[in-house]
C-alpha cells in the first residue's frame, strides 16, 4: 500500500490485467444473467397481461352482444351486424355467421375480425355480430406498450446487475491483489535463504564421504533444496508477470529453444534421451514478449516431458512461422513418450495436478506447477497452449503466439 502525499487516504491498488479481464467478466455475466431473469418474469407478466385483457374485452363484448340479442332479438330468427366496413356487405357476414356454431365466435370476413353470438330461441337461430376490429387493436397497443416497458425493464435491470456485481466483486479484486501481492513478497523472500540453502547443500554434497548412505541423503538434500527453489521460483514469477510485468520486448523463440536445449544438455544425456531443435533456416521466429518467462515457459514444457520419455527416446522442439492472421509463432516440444489421454489435457494445466506417468525417469521429484504456471505466461502474451497426445504414442504441448511486428 502507499500513503497520498499531504493526506491520509491510502490509494487503492488495483488487480492485474489478467484479473482485471477476469472481474470484468464476472460483472457481464451476473449483469447478463440478471437481464435475462427479469426479461423472462416480464414475458410471462406480459403474456399475462395480454391473455386477460384479450379474455377480458371479448367478455365483455360478449355481454354486450347477449343484451342486444335480448332487447332486439329478430322473431323469425336472423343476424343484428354491427360495424360493417366499407369493402365489405351484411351478406358476407351473414353467410359467414351462418357457418357457426352456436356460442362466442370469433371469425374474420374481408380481412376484419368480428365477434358473434350466436344462440336458439324457440327453435329459431339468432346471432348478435360487431366489429371487433376497435378492441384488438387496444389489446395489441397495451402488448406493444407492455413489450416495450418490458425491454426498457431488461436493460434497466442488466445495468442495475452490472453495478452491483462491480460493487460486489470489488472485495475480491482486493482480495487477489493481497493475495498476489502477498506470493510475490513471500516468494522474494524466499529466494534468498533457499538460494543459501541450496550452495550450503551442494558444498556438503563436494565434501568426500566414506558413508554410501549419508552420500544418498546429501544428494537427496541437493535435489530437494532445487526443487524448492524451482517451485519458488515459478510462483514468483506467476506474481511477477500479473503485478510487475516486465517491459516486452523482441524474443526469438529459436533463440531460446537453443537455450533451454543447451541447459537441459547433461540431463538429457543422463537420462539417455535425445533432445533436438527443429526450425527452418532463414525463417523469422522473433515474439514479443518477457525473455526470462518464454525461456521458463519452454524449459517447463521440456522438464515435463523429461518425466515421461523412457531412455533411448526423443524429445524435438519444432518452431514453425505462419504468416496467415497477422503472422504467429509456434513452438512445440513433442515427444515419443507414455502419451497421453486427451481427456486428461484441461486438467494437466491446473495447479498441483499431475499426469499418469509423471515421474518416469525419477530425475527428480514434480509437484504439478510446471503446466499451470506455462499456461499463465502464454495467456500473458496473449498466446494459446495446446495439449495433444494418445496412450503410448507420446504428447505434443503446442505454443502459440502472435509474431512480432
Amino acid at each position: 500500500m502507499s500513503w497520498r502525499r499531504g493526506g491520509s487516504q491510502r490509494r487503492r491498488p488495483l488487480p492485474a490485467p489478467a484479473d482485471r479481464r477476469l472481474l470484468r467478466r464476472a460483472s457481464f455475466v451476473v449483469a447478463v444473467q440478471t437481464g435475462v431473469a427479469v426479461a423472462l418474469v416480464i414475458a410471462v407478466i406480459i403474456a399475462l397481461v395480454y391473455s386477460i385483457s384479450g379474455q377480458e374485452r371479448i367478455s365483455a363484448t360478449d355481454h354486450k352482444l347477449q343484451s342486444k340479442l335480448a332487447d332486439s332479438a329478430p322473431a323469425s330468427g336472423g343476424t343484428i351486424i354491427d360495424g360493417v366496413p366499407p369493402d365489405c356487405s351484411e351478406a358476407d357476414v351473414s353467410a359467414a355467421v351462418d357457418e357457426l356454431a352456436a356460442g362466442t365466435r370469433r371469425f374474420e370476413v374481408c380481412d376484419t375480425p368480428f365477434l358473434a353470438h350466436v344462440d336458439v330461441v324457440d327453435g329459431e337461430r339468432v346471432a348478435a355480430v360487431t366489429n371487433f376490429t376497435e378492441q384488438q387493436e387496444e389489446t395489441e397497443r397495451l402488448a406493444r406498450l407492455s413489450i416495450l416497458v418490458g425491454v426498457v425493464g431488461a436493460l434497466a435491470a442488466a445495468g442495475l446487475g452490472w453495478l452491483v456485481a462491480r460493487r460486489a466483486v470489488r472485495p475480491l479484486g482486493d482480495a487477489l491483489v493481497s493475495q498476489r501481492r502477498f506470493v510475490a513478497d513471500a516468494s522474494h523472500e524466499l529466494r534468498t535463504p533457499l538460494a543459501i540453502l541450496h550452495t550450503r547443500a551442494q558444498l556438503l554434497q563436494r565434501r568426500p564421504s566414506t558413508d554410501d548412505d549419508q552420500r544418498q541423503e546429501i544428494d537427496q538434500l541437493v535435489d530437494d533444496a532445487r526443487v524448492l527453489t524451482d517451485i519458488v521460483n515459478d510462483m514468483l514469477l506467476s506474481a511477477e508477470m500479473r503485478n510487475r510485468p516486465e517491459a516486452r520486448q523482441p524474443v526469438d523463440l529459436a533463440r531460446v529453444a537453443t537455450e533451454v536445449k543447451d541447459s537441459f544438455a547433461a540431463t538429457a544425456d543422463e537420462a539417455g534421451v535425445d533432445l533436438v531443435v527443429d526450425s527452418v533456416p532463414g525463417d523469422s521466429h522473433v515474439v514479443t514478449g518477457v525473455p526470462s518467462a518464454l525461456r521458463r515457459a519452454v524449459a517447463a514444457l521440456v522438464d515435463n516431458a523429461m518425466d515421461h520419455v523412457a531412455r533411448g527416446g526423443t524429445i524435438t522442439l519444432g518452431l514453425t512461422r505462419s504468416d496467415a492472421s497477422g503472422g504467429t509463432v509456434r513452438i512445440a516440444v513433442i515427444d515419443d513418450g507414455a502419451g497421453l489421454d486427451p481427456k486428461l489435457a484441461a486438467e494437466l494445466t491446473q495447479r498441483f495436478h499431475r499426469g499418469p506417468g509423471a515421474n518416469g525417469n525419477g530425475h527428480h521429484p514434480r509437484l504439478g506447477l510446471g503446466l499451470a504456471l506455462v499456461d499463465e505466461i502464454v495467456h500473458a502474451h496473449d498466446g494459446t497452449m495446446v495439449i495433444d497426445g494418445r496412450p503410448g504414442d507420446g504428447a505434443t504441448v503446442t505454443l502459440t503466439f502472435p509474431a512480432a511486428p
